[in-house]
């Protein structure tokens, strides 16, 4: 889920650049400013199985509502955000304060979303509908968290940034809404750390290393109350590049995640890769090509490998710096998905408009 902007560069790709800034929030006096965003859109999803009819589903609906306001008496920032999916039940997504102390050092504590993943959590600041971690038909991995509590520290200059960050918990609660709105809220299972270290000393390219790390606490806490802990090492990284020449952006992303449970019976390592370009056409028209594979290793004996190879374009439309369309196809074949989802291959396509104030 993440959470950096994809910015498209030049000044033919300022349309989707404006859509796809950081949140230009409505400045109501020196202290306060608020914003929020209403996106929606219509798919067609169809999926072919290995054995059996092609089946289909599709949808006319909200995806997603949002409405954050920031308060700022320097050197303290705080930041509220609600939050509501398609069901439209609303929740507090965000939740810090954010301290200043000076020579590039922040401190942050309170409810706040990883660092890990190129594509940004937010659609509005998408170039692309879906992610690269998760197919259409809803073969994904868990490799980028969503949100969790806790407090971090980062601190930068114009050529880097680095933060290192405790949490709650990697994975999101199952009590969770959303199924990413919040951590397990519980130390007693320990605690997770996150780290990550970007550089931008090179002119238009950005390179991000970052990871995550849960140790095994000898707890299993399923035969308890929720929020659930299991008895499993949580580690990953993620390394993602950007590059940007005139019109054009490059962009590509690895990442790797392992689940190393007590008994070693259900050890799982999971990875997903994208490589994406994405052109400016004119004031308006901005297209993304992308490529992505998402598998999962299975370390029982004689377990199969689970893969997906998704082709995805998603033309953008941007008639204001407040309203875009963005349409999408994508196309998966799998590869043994019947350890899985006994899936053959799949057909994708949609079309969403953002509207953002």
């Amino acid at each position: 889920m993440t959470k950096r902007i994809t910015q498209l560069a030049g000044a033919t790709a300022l349309s989707l650049a404006t859509v796809a800034s950081a949140f230009a929030d409505i400045k109501l006096n020196d202290n306060f400013s608020v914003g929020g965003y209403a996106v929606g859109s219509a798919n067609y999803i169809q999926s072919k199985p290995i054995e059996g009819s092609t089946s289909s589903t599709s949808k006319l609906d909200g995806d997603a509502y949002k409405f954050w306001t920031n308060v700022t008496f320097a050197p303290v920032t705080g930041t509220v955000s609600f939050y509501a999916g398609s069901k439209g039940e609303p929740v507090i997504l965000d939740a810090y304060a954010t301290y200043d102390a000076g020579g590039g050092v922040k401190v942050t504590f309170g409810k706040f979303l990883s660092w890990l993943g190129y594509e940004a959590f937010d659609p509005i600041n998408m170039t692309q509908i879906t992610y690269g971690w998760s197919t259409p038909q809803g073969f994904g991995v868990g490799n980028i968290p969503g949100y969790h509590t806790g407090v971090k520290v980062e601190q930068g200059t114009d050529a880097y940034t680095v933060g290192l960050a405790i949490v709650d918990s990697i994975d999101p609660s199952p009590t969770a809404k959303l199924g990413f709105d919040k951590g397990d809220g519980d130390l007693k299972n320990g605690a997770g750390y996150e780290a990550y270290f970007t550089y931008k000393g090179v002119k238009d390219l950005t390179l991000f290393v970052g990871g995550f790390y849960e140790p095994n606490t000898g707890v299993d806490g399923t035969s308890g109350e929720p929020p659930y802990s299991l008895d499993d090492t949580k580690t990953s990284i993620d390394l993602w590049a950007q590059y940007v020449v005139g019109p054009t952006t490059y962009a590509a992303e690895y990442s790797y995640r392992r689940d190393d449970y007590k008994n070693g019976l259900n050890d799982v390592g999971s990875t997903f890769f994208l490589a994406e370009v994405q052109q400016a056409i004119d004031a308006k028209w901005a297209v993304t090509g992308r490529v992505a594979w998402v598998g999962k290793d299975y370390k029982t004996t004689g377990a199969k490998k689970p893969s997906a190879t998704t082709l995805t374009i998603a033309p953008t439309l941007t008639l204001t710096a407040n309203l875009s369309f963005v349409f999408e196809y994508s196309y998966t074949k799998y590869k043994d998905a019947d350890y899985e989802n006994g899936l053959k291959s799949g057909n994708f396509v949609a079309a969403q408009v953002r509207f953002k104030f």
